[in-house]
This record gives structure tokens, C-alpha cells and sequence, in this order.
């Protein structure tokens, strides 16, 4: 039985076709694949699919019933849940009181029942929060009920959002990539997760993720998109030996994942030195007592673990979050009291996780704004020219919404917006996170290009592989703390960085 069927699907936004006629049928009780690279419409596939957007052509049914053009809450109440690309998780409130959220689907009591405080409203609210524990249960965060959802680590925040979705009771959950940011042990075990759902909610489940060891692990159906077309369907094995497909999705060749490579740049003076560095969420203790430095001209990487510290160590160096306690220090200047936007005209600038573009402003108007330091009009040119040098596709997308373009396309401005300002310290964090291998070379291609013309980095990468290659030194995060340092070369051939990954 045909649980979604999409028939010549298409999705044009302006000039821009992101489908373009997709048709394809997903069995009910399966776990489906959708992949391809970025930019090839999965995430267009969802939302139109859901209820974001209405299709521009084409018809959608799911268990028999016409969807395309109702608007996302009808679509929910057939029984369609999903994640989301981008986390979008209620912050500030807590664990539990997202997954309450969507319990509304399931509640038997109306409004006289809340306004009266009746006996059905109370054995109701009961009901839903021992639901919404047992799903919290599920991916073992009911003992954070209580904790703000913006604290969780990533992967944590990930599995909250796959939470709330059941908490609709779903038929059909389709989830757009889960595993991203996740470590491999941590893959490996949401792998286990997602047979464990299907089989014990009875449900659909369609994938779009760019893990491939999770897609051709746990689906038995994958269609490969590109450039918002099909170009192959069929069982894992069949897509993972289709010549397009490792083209369009691996990159001619496959991806390169090179060895470190000797680095014969004399170092310079030390331009950053983190002393002692703690920072806490409430009574969470997310960085302990850190010591970094990174010198004139290098690429150092802070690598670890999924909730080890990293990126709220590098919130921290950009001043976005208080320091507990320590000290951090650039070209000789403690930054305890420069405010996070002063630092950027210091020569400091970060390129966040998640990318955090403006989505209503054009590509040219995003690198604009990462300029509002730079006075001179001619500097302000030259730097647009020097970042679209080095990523050409944001000068084939100058006029185009940033909010439409693929997530590989947001992280390339989200890098070219931060070099703007001509920040002789980059803070880079997670820039391979949820983006196609064949985009991860591109960006890790200018990454190096950005180090040679002699700009310092700090890198924060989820890719231990990527993150050592690019590096000439590094250092492995565990739980907050600093466990292994070295060079790049050392540190790729040491055991030890795997036991920091696996907990072992």
C-alpha cells in the first residue's frame, strides 16, 4: 500500500525552478531515503509536502487523500509530522514543555474543561505529560525535563525535535536531517532509533540526510534528486553503484579526505590566548577551565565530541556568551570588556553554526551587512569582489533571497559575509554540518585559500578527518575540558582522539 505520492511535483520560486516535475511513491511502514546534493529540493519536496509551500504543479496525496495547497495545520491533523532542517525548537522553554506543545492532536477536553478545572482536564493533563515522558524516554532525555531546551547539547536538540513530532501521533513522520551534527556513535544510534519508532508507533518514516551510512543502513527505498530532479530510485545497494548518483552526490571522484600535510609556515605570535576559560548554562558546567592559543597564520581545530564544549567555547571567544570564569586575550587585549559587536572592528569575526543568514535579504544585501565596519566604499568593493572570487555561486545568486538558497549555498555566505570585515581572526564553526561531501570539498578548498592569503582560523568541526586535514595544530575537547593537543599529523594517528569521539 502507497502511503505519499508525489506526481510531477513542482516548485518555482521567481525565475528559480528548485522541482521540477518529481514523482514518486513511498510504501507504507517503510523508511524511504530522499537524497541528493544540496540545492536539489529535498527540503522544497517537505515543505511542500507539509504544507509550507503550495506546489506550483503537480498533485500530492497521502493514504489516498489530495494534500498539495492545504495549509501546514490540516496537513498535521491527517497525521504528517516532521523535523526541520534548521532546529526550530522553543529556547527558552523547557524539555518537556516543547513536547507538550504539539499535544494538542491527542487532548480529549475542550475550552469549558481548562476554564473549570475539571476532573476530565486534569486526567487529561496527566495523561499528556506521562505521553510526553515516555517519548522523552524514548531518547533518554527524561531526566532534562526540566532543562531549557537551548541548553541541550546539538544532537540532544535533534532528538527533542523528533519528540515533539510524535507528540502529534503521526502516521507518517519525515524527518530532514536528523543526524546532522551527530557523531558517529551517535548516528549509529539513532539508526537503531528510527527501526524502533517504525515498528512501535506503526509508522512511515521519510529521510532526507546527507549520512550515508545512516540512508543505506536503515532505508529500503532511496530516490536520488539533483537540481530538483530525479536521477535514480531504488534499493540502497541499486543507488549506491548508480554512476549519477555518486557524481551528483559524491562529486566526480568521490569526496577527497586528504592526510595532514606538512606545514613548513614558520608560526607566527600568538594571536589568541584562551587562560582558564569556564562557561555555565544555569547549573550546567559547559566549558571547564580552558586553555587554547592560536598563533599568527595558522589553522588551529577544536575538535570533540557532539556536546563537548566546542562552539560554547567559541561563543565565548566572540563575547556571544559570559564567561564564568578565565580569561580570553587578542593581539596582547583582554576581551573581558569589549562587547560582541566591537570585536569585529578589533579583527575578529565568527561565522556561526546553523549559518544564521538573513533570510529576507538578498545574497549581495547579506555580505553587505557583514561590512558595517568597513567606511571606505572602494575597500567595501574589493572585499565583495575577493569573496565572490572565492565562491563563485553566491555571484550566480547575488539577487537572490538568502532563505532560498541550499543549505552548502547558506554556509558559503555565512563564510563570505564573516570576511567582510577583513578579520585577521576567523572563528569558524561547524562549517561542514549538513552539507553534500561534494560541497564539503569546495568549502574546505576555500577554507585553505582564506589561511594562504593570510587570514588566522579557528576551526570548530564535527568532520575529525576534514577538521585535521585542513589543520596545523588542534586540540580534543571532552566534556568541557582540553584532553589531547598536538599537531594536526600527531593527533590524526593517535588512538586516543577516537576513545575521546566513542567515550571510550
Amino acid at each position: 500500500m502507497t502511503a505519499l505520492a508525489l506526481d510531477n511535483v513542482e516548485m518555482v520560486f521567481g525565475g528559480l525552478r528548485a522541482v521540477g516535475g518529481v514523482s514518486l511513491e513511498v510504501p507504507s511502514r517503510s523508511i524511504f531515503g530522499l537524497i541528493g546534493p544540496n540545492g536539489a529540493g529535498k527540503t522544497t519536496v517537505f515543505n511542500c509536502v507539509t504544507g509550507v509551500y503550495t506546489p506550483t504543479g503537480g498533485r500530492i496525496t497521502f493514504e489516498g487523500e489530495r494534500i498539495d495547497g492545504l495549509p501546514a495545520f490540516k496537513v498535521a491533523a491527517r497525521g504528517i509530522a516532521r523535523t526541520f532542517q534548521n532546529i526550530r525548537l522553543f529556547g527558552q522553554m523547557s524539555v518537556l514543555e516543547n513536547v507538550l506543545v504539539a499535544a494538542h492532536r491527542a487532548r480529549k477536553t475542550g475550552l469549558w474543561d481548562a476554564l473549570l478545572r475539571t476532573r476530565r482536564y486534569h486526567d487529561d493533563e496527566r495523561s499528556m505529560r506521562a505521553r510526553a515522558l515516555e517519548l522523552l524516554a524514548i531518547f533518554k532525555l527524561d531526566d532534562q525535563e526540566g532543562a531549557r531546551a537551548s541548553s541541550l547539547p546539538y544532537g540532544d536538540q535533534r532528538r527533542l525535535e523528533i519528540a515533539r513530532a510524535l507528540m502529534l501521533a503521526p502516521r507518517m513522520l519525515l524527518l530532514d536531517e536528523p543526524a546532522a551534527g551527530m557523531n558517529s556513535s551517535e548516528a549509529s544510534v539513532l539508526k537503531g532509533q528510527l527501526h524502533e519508532l517504525r515498528d512501535r508507533f506503526k509508522l512511515t518514516i521519510v529521510l532526507v540526510e546527507h549520512n550515508m551510512q545512516v540512508v543505506m543502513n536503515v532505508c529500503e527505498l532511496v530516490h536520488v534528486m539533483d537540481r530538483g530532479e530525479t536521477i535514480a530510485h531504488g534499493t540502497p545497494e541499486a543507488v549506491q553503484r548508480d554512476p549519477k548518483v555518486l557524481e551528483a552526490y559524491l562529486g566526480a571522484g568521490g569526496t577527497r579526505a586528504p592526510e595532514p600535510a606538512p606545514d613548513t609556515t614558520e608560526p607566527g605570535e600568538v594571536l589568541l590566548s584562551v587562560k582558564g576559560l569556564a562557561v555555565r548554562y544555569g547549573g550546567i558546567q559547559a566549558v571547564r577551565g580552558l586553555d587554547l592559543e592560536v598563533r599568527r597564520g595558522e589553522l588551529v581545530a577544536l575538535i570533540g565530541a557532539n556536546g563537548a564544549g566546542k562552539t560554547s567555547t567559541l561563543k565565548a571567544i566572540a563575547r556571544v556568551l559570559p564567561w564564568a570564569a578565565g580569561d580570553v586575550t587578542f593581539e596582547g587585549r583582554s576581551l573581558a570588556r569589549t562587547p560582541a559587536h566591537e570585536l569585529v572592528s578589533l579583527g575578529v569575526a565568527l561565522s556561526p553554526e546553523g549559518r544564521a543568514i538573513f533570510p529576507n535579504l538578498t545574497v549581495e544585501e547579506n555580505l553587505e551587512l557583514g561590512a558595517y565596519t568597513v567606511r571606505d566604499p572602494s575597500a567595501r568593493r574589493r572585499a565583495m569582489e575577493e569573496v565572490i572570487a572565492l565562491f563563485p555561486r553566491l555571484g550566480e545568486r547575488r539577487a537572490q533571497l538568502g532563505g532560498t538558497l541550499s543549505g552548502g549555498e547558506q554556509q558559503m555566505l555565512a563564510i563570505a559575509r564573516a570576511l567582510m570585515s577583513r578579520p585577521r581572526l576567523l572563528l569558524l564553526d561547524e562549517p561542514s554540518l549538513g552539507i553534500a561531501p561534494v560541497l564539503v570539498d569546495q568549502i574546505f578548498e576555500a577554507i585553505a585559500r582564506i589561511r594562504a592569503q593570510g587570514t588566522t582560523i579557528l576551526l570548530v568541526e564535527q568532520n575529525t578527518r576534514r577538521a585535521l586535514a585542513a589543520a596545523q595544530r588542534a586540540y580534543v575537547i571532552v566534556t568541557g575540558e582540553i584532553a589531547l593537543s598536538g599537531t594536526a599529523r600527531e593527533l590524526a594517528e593517535d588512538p586516543r582522539v577516537q576513545g575521546a569521539y566513542l567515550g571510550h
